[in-house]
């Protein structure tokens, strides 16, 4: 009898100790978390204030495929993580599900207007290769192609050297697209703002950026502050950035809402918290008789 008194006493008293799991952590929703004035959001553990939303920051070293199912709740549209070369992710804004994948779809600012130009595989070597130059270097090239190898990060368009490049229209762009750089960043660059006002939220006008790189010269009067028409020449192809091998970059970013580039150190427009990747398809022109 005594032992088992002493047991349940035993019992009683670790049940005491034991205290109660806590709580489940609560997010709250990103129209909930912002208080009238505007304040960023209150957001959850791994998870950043990103305008109206609470974005979710990708697991150390995740590797998404493009589009990938991991999409962030931004009012800017999904924005799934890739892995970078050296481990890091780098946000991207995929392409938007009602836009055409196929690049015959698209008009670009170089090739002949009723078919795309051809697309490069293009791997730069890394920095410190040994004798290779940092920059510019090309490890591999793949012929031409009909479609990019990937969309993310911008495209390489196979051109002959002195090929004039054109400036685009953006697919809901509204007014003339302004110059806003010009000069060395991949090669020889100019770099064009659009203001685009979306089918899906037209009530809303994102300024996105088309970055033209490895140029062999600007063109005329191609200077930053100047406004540019459809049509008009961006600058010609060259191998600027890339001995040996004439193309054109080209790249898109969509500007963060609250950044001003024209307030920053123009080499800074890549940077992440100012512009984010954007997939070329959500914003190129589509050609006459493409359907969505």
């Amino acid at each position: 009898m005594r032992g088992a008194a002493a047991s349940a006493l035993v019992l009683a008293l670790g049940g005491i100790d034991d205290p109660e799991p806590p709580p489940p952590a609560v997010v709250p929703p990103a129209a909930a978390a912002r208080g009238a004035a505007g304040a960023a959001a209150l957001c959850g553990p791994r998870t950043v204030p990103e305008g109206a939303a609470c974005v979710p920051l990708p697991a150390p070293g995740a590797s998404l495929p493009e589009g990938g199912a991991a999409a962030l709740s931004d009012p800017a549209g999904a924005r799934p993580a890739r892995a970078g070369t050296r481990g890091q992710a780098h946000e991207h804004i995929p392409r938007r599900p009602e836009r055409p994948a196929n690049a015959a779809a698209y008009m670009f600012p170089i090739g002949a207007p009723d078919a795309p130009p051809g697309f490069l595989l293009v791997e730069e070597a890394p920095a410190g290769a040994g004798a290779l130059p940092a920059a510019g270097s090309v490890a591999a090239i793949g012929a031409a192609r009909p479609e990019p190898p990937s969309w993310i990060g911008g495209i390489d368009i196979a051109a002959t050297r002195g090929e004039r490049v054109a400036a685009l229209r953006l697919e809901g762009q509204e007014g003339k697209a302004e110059v806003v750089f010009v000069g060395a960043l991949s090669g020889i660059t100019v770099a064009t703002a659009h203001d685009v006002r979306e089918a899906r939220d037209a009530d809303r006008v994102r300024r996105y950026l088309l970055l033209h790189g490895h140029l062999d010269r600007p063109g005329p009067g191609v200077v930053a502050g100047a406004r540019l028409d459809a049509g008009d020449v961006v600058g010609y192809a060259g191998e600027t950035g890339s001995p040996g091998l004439v193309r054109l970059r080209l790249e898109a970013r969509q500007i963060r809402e609250g950044a001003r580039i024209e307030e920053l150190d123009p080499k800074r427009i890549t940077d992440a918290a100012v512009t984010v990747p954007c997939d070329l398809r959500n914003v190129l022109p589509l050609r006459q008789g493409a359907s969505l």
